[in-house]
């Protein structure tokens, strides 16, 4: 492993268990029947204001099955920012890495979920997030969680990191996510990935061990999740139980934050896989990715 040049800081007093990497955003949410046409006027039966973000909602995950979590993102000075730091502190997040900058607008995301099924559109706007450098201590946790989108602050971090497990929520190809790949001991990829790349689910989980030799899985959705067994070294999947879901957003950031607060107090990797389905699954039953996590499983 080639070190890294960038300045070494002091590490901050206050450990972690883990500390999530990534986007949060402000999400507004409207319960709406049927799929959305263009030029017309939808009447919602149901809205919500909400936290959201890949980073920003597994922390929250993560902090209510009971780990020690912060998050490390970026948001505006502007009128968001107090929703936004509240909002994760009341799951018990530590906020002392999101920073603030001025010029900067708090990503927002405008979410339509169709009532029949579950499913969402959305809309959303992150300009300006991605490019940041992290200016202060280095935080001590004993893992690190990246959505990918603050790609360089996270392969600097996980190469700063001595010791930390990094985990990564690899939901889309992104340029340099071979580089994170490299540097993560969890590697969890979305369907969409695999799509990506032109590979079936069970091939991409197999492709993945073999040149990285991380634990691995694919999410698929209400389809299960596919993933390394190491024990029979043979790709499986695990099935998803059916809900009568009413919101599927968010469900996947859900699904990596019950999963590491299964993972990394001592759990296998196939049950924890299994935690975060249904966590996740019951998610879908309120709307909302952060307002549907369950109190108890």
């Amino acid at each position: 492993m080639i070190p890294s040049r960038r300045p070494c800081y002091h590490v901050a007093v206050s450990p972690l268990d883990c500390l999530a990497v990534g986007l949060t955003t402000v999400d507004v949410l409207a319960l709406v029947d049927g799929p959305v046409r263009e030029d017309e006027k939808i009447l919602s039966s149901a809205t919500l204001l909400d936290g959201g973000g890949p980073a920003g909602t597994a922390a929250c995950a993560m902090a209510r099955f009971g780990l020690r979590t912060g998050l490390l993102s970026f948001i505006g000075k502007d009128e968001w920012a107090p929703f936004v730091l509240g909002g994760l502190q009341r799951f018990g997040v530590s906020t002392r890495f999101v920073r603030q900058e001025a010029g900067l607008r708090t990503p927002l995301s405008l979410v339509l979920v169709n009532e029949r099924n579950a499913s969402r559109t959305i809309v959303w706007n992150s300009a300006g997030i991605g490019k940041q450098r992290w200016p202060g201590p280095v935080p001590r946790t004993r893992c690190l969680h990246c959505d990918g989108h603050l790609m360089e602050l996270s392969i600097s971090l996980a190469r700063r990191l001595k010791g930390a497990r990094v985990s990564y929520d690899c939901g889309s190809v992104k340029p340099g996510w071979e580089r994170l790949a490299a540097l993560s001991d969890v590697f969890i990829a979305s369907h969409k990935f695999s799509r990506q790349l032109g590979w079936s689910i069970p091939r991409t989980v197999q492709r993945l061990r073999g040149r990285f030799g991380f634990e691995v899985a694919v999410t698929a959705g209400e389809n299960g999740v596919h993933y390394w067994d190491a024990g029979s070294g043979k790709v499986r999947l695990m099935r998803q139980r059916r809900y009568a879901a009413v919101d599927t957003t968010g469900c996947g950031d859900v699904f990596h934050g019950a999963f590491l607060a299964s993972y990394l107090k001592g759990k296998g990797f196939a049950e924890s896989l299994a935690f975060g389905q249904r966590v996740a699954g019951l998610k879908t039953l309120k709307l909302g990715g952060r307002a549907g996590i369950p109190v108890r499983v």
